[in-house]
């Protein structure tokens, strides 16, 4: 317990000497929903194309780490981008920044409505609708929006491919594109599309509704208790490659889990769960796709499959809130889908934002 108050007590002095006031935040803090999660149950649904939800089940969140240089202002780096300079002192570990983050959440306010809205913008490899593999290498980036119900019976919504924007990764790439016609990659118009059934979180491979979410443990050691009893229940079977450690399981809840309603309590629990989880690296300050100032945090999961690689989460600390999740396959800088939530809040009615 000591060490914990002294590992807190250090980041909170290091936030306030590099952070400016914040604003207050909103009713519940924004938080995320996942682009891609590794060791995803081959049944459960999957994020349409890596975007958030595009169906009636359970939708997926992102990652980030570390807290930057103490004193340094807000990097105008690319996003993901580690801000840093000569004579900065040592950034945070992320046992430090974790533990912060969950003194944060604690002093989250509650709040309740009728849906919980969540606004993503997630930028993914584009896909060609003739061919597989595209003689050229582009990113779409497009927004949706996703209101999930409350009450049982009430219909949840999703709002999807909004401002689609197509980046080449170069002239060259953009040139083989206009001598195939310019085929249209935006992956088409718009679509609002309307559920008559409530949309699940996931944590592994047990379902929970909105409501269910709400009623989790605001006490750490009962959340660790929950996790770890579904983790024990989770079959091999339901996993691919296999059934993850521990620790990428919780990972992968946190995932899920902040991007949710949960209860300032549980959020700030679940923090603390993740402070105790070795493996967990702190990256630095970074900024995120909107150019907001964040600290990365990242696991690595070893293998050559879908689920392989490096995952970030990038969570304003001051607030608890998760920014953008982030994975890069074994062997790549850039990341393979990125997304970020810009806002994420009640509502008391479809269609409405926070």
């Amino acid at each position: 317990m000591k060490d914990d108050q002294e590992l807190l007590a250090r980041a909170l002095r290091v936030l306030a000497q590099r952070e400016e006031p914040m604003p207050t935040p909103p009713p519940v803090p924004a938080l995320v929903r996942r682009g891609r999660r590794a060791r995803r149950i081959r049944t459960a649904t999957r994020a349409a194309a890596g975007a958030l939800l595009a169906s009636a089940a359970a939708v997926v969140i992102l990652g980030g780490t570390g807290l930057g240089p103490a004193g340094a202002p807000p990097s105008t780096l690319p996003a993901g981008t580690p801000a840093s300079s000569a004579g900065a002192r040592q950034a945070l570990d992320a046992r430090s920044v974790l533990l912060a983050a969950a003194e944060s959440a604690g002093h989250g306010p509650a709040a309740s409505g009728r849906y919980w809205h969540v606004r993503a913008r997630t930028t993914q490899p584009v896909r060609h609708p003739q061919a597989k593999n595209p003689p050229f290498s582009a990113r779409l980036t497009n927004t949706q929006d996703t209101w999930y119900a409350a009450r049982r019976g009430a219909p949840s919504r999703t709002v999807t491919r909004q401002d689609p924007k197509v980046t080449f990764a170069s002239p060259e790439d953009e040139a083989r594109w206009r001598r195939l016609g310019s085929p249209d990659l935006s992956g088409g118009k718009p679509s609002s599309n309307d559920y008559d059934m409530q949309l699940r979180f996931l944590i592994g491979t047990h379902r929970y509704t909105l409501r269910q979410l709400l009623e989790l443990p605001a006490d750490e050691e009962k959340l660790a208790s929950l996790l770890r009893r579904l983790f024990d229940e989770e079959k091999a079977g339901d996993w691919w490659p296999g059934k993850p450690t521990f620790t990428t399981y919780v990972w992968a809840t946190a995932q899920d889990l902040l991007s949710g309603p949960i209860s300032p309590g549980t959020r700030s629990s679940l923090y603390r769960v993740l402070a105790e989880q070795p493996a967990i690296r702190s990256l630095g300050e970074v900024t995120d796709p909107l150019g907001r100032t964040g600290v990365a945090l990242a696991l690595t999961t070893p293998g050559s499959g879908e689920g392989a690689g490096e995952s970030r989460l990038v969570v304003e600390v001051a607030t608890a809130r998760l920014l953008a999740y982030e994975l890069r396959p074994p062997g790549r800088s850039e990341p393979l889908i990125q997304t970020a939530y810009e806002e994420m809040g009640w509502v008391d009615r479809l269609g409405a934002r926070p």
